[in-house]
């Protein structure tokens, strides 16, 4: 990866000299994506590189060579990881060289990150390919949005997560009762895994179970006493994506946790005998996000390849190689063009499994599901200070 912050593409050396100042030794000009200049896109000019960390590792790695190819970008690297930690404690250990241009992560790391300044903000309203449903932007344009420059969100949704949500092998259980009250069943004891990469994953499970807001609880030691009581039950507190969803698959784990998103990669991409519900207690609605660490060495070039992602190419290839749902209303699955689609690509092109009209019914997130469920923000400090605590002490114990 050049190390070089700005080498610009599709301008002569006289402009690049122009723009830039000398192209010797001498660090150019960082030009932050709130400033960039949107009367023509894309940009005549920008870097000539990307380092792109996502955990939809395929997704990213499908989008850095295509955007690469399409604009002539000669070096470009990307990163897979578990968790926004891996990429956070790289930008907080190198704040001023960390050389990571855009990165994948939550709600909780876009405010994890902003308390040290960590992100630029992302002109959300002058790309043309963004496109995200109200539900889902008007919260980020609520609590991370930035005035500076013509104005922008510190993290765009790209992908819509419902969780905590139960899996449950086929093989094992036969229509259990959609409550999250199953996860405390005796009759399951050692046959239940629960996902706990997160803190708030794992304790959001004990709220909805006490009937509490998952984000702003008002009896935190009910939340640490009922997932204690559980604890006898649980067999494995799942730190890794993966190996929860291979778990439940292979039947080692009769039910447990996990994000919708992992259901239906097992289902549509394994054809896994496994299934879900959302709880009638609730869960979260939980966006996964695309954001632009500051002091990364291609701003410009990272703002266009948030635009490329959020193309109709972009969006699909996102079905395509993780099965998690785009940012977009419901009609654009049951009766729009994407919808048709993934119908026309599901079996031939796709080489998916199960049956497309059941993927379109799972990515329609009905009122009731919605009403019945929590945004996964705003959470205070307090509260995320006093998950880590439960998080720890349940997992450790």
């Amino acid at each position: 990866m050049t190390s070089r912050r700005n080498i610009l593409k599709g301008a002569g050396a006289a402009g690049l000299a122009s723009l830039a100042g000398c192209l010797g030794g001498e660090e150019e000009e960082y030009t932050r994506p709130v400033e960039i200049d949107f009367d023509d896109w894309p940009p005549e000019e920008y870097e000539d590189g990307l380092h792109a960390w996502n955990w939809y590792g395929e997704w990213n790695e499908w989008g850095a060579e295509a955007f690469a190819e399409e604009y002539d970008i000669s070096s470009y690297e990307t990163e897979v990881y578990a968790t926004p930690s891996d990429w956070f404690t790289n930008v907080q250990s190198n704040p001023d060289n960390h050389g990571i241009d855009h990165v994948g992560l939550n709600t909780e790391w876009i405010h994890r990150a902003n308390e040290e300044d960590a992100l630029e903000p992302i002109p959300v309203d002058e790309l043309p390919n963004v496109d995200v449903a109200d539900q889902y932007i008007d919260l980020h344009r609520d609590l991370f949005w930035s005035d500076d420059g013509v104005g922008g969100v510190y993290g765009i949704p790209h992908a819509i997560v419902l969780g905590p949500v139960v899996l449950y092998n086929t093989n094992e259980i036969e229509d259990p009762p959609e409550s999250i009250d199953i996860l405390w069943d005796e009759e399951f004891a050692d046959e239940i895994s629960m996902m706990a990469h997160l803190s708030g994953f794992l304790c959001e499970v004990g709220a909805l179970y006490t009937g509490q807001d998952p984000n702003d609880p008002d009896d935190f030691e009910e939340i640490r006493e009922v997932l204690e009581q559980q604890r006898d039950l649980v067999f494995n507190y799942a730190d890794e994506h993966e190996t929860q969803m291979q778990l439940l698959m292979s039947g080692d784990a009769a039910l447990g946790t996990h994000t919708d998103g992992r259901a239906f990669r097992a289902m549509y991409n394994h054809g896994a005998d496994v299934d879900w519900f959302i709880p009638e207690e609730g869960t979260l609605v939980s966006p996964n996000e695309v954001a632009i660490p500051t002091g990364g060495p291609h701003p410009v070039t990272s703002t266009m390849y948030t635009d490329f992602l959020f193309s109709d190419e972009g969006m699909e290839k996102l079905v395509e190689t993780t099965v998690y749902r785009p940012p977009m209303e419901n009609e654009a699955f049951t009766d729009g063009e994407f919808g048709d689609t993934i119908r026309e690509k599901w079996d031939d092109e796709w080489e998916k499994e199960g049956d497309a009209e059941d993927f379109i019914d799972d990515l329609v997130i009905t009122e009731d599901e919605l009403d019945r469920s929590y945004h996964s923000w705003p959470r205070s400090d307090d509260v995320i200070e006093r998950y880590d605590e439960i998080w720890t002490d349940i997992t450790a114990g």
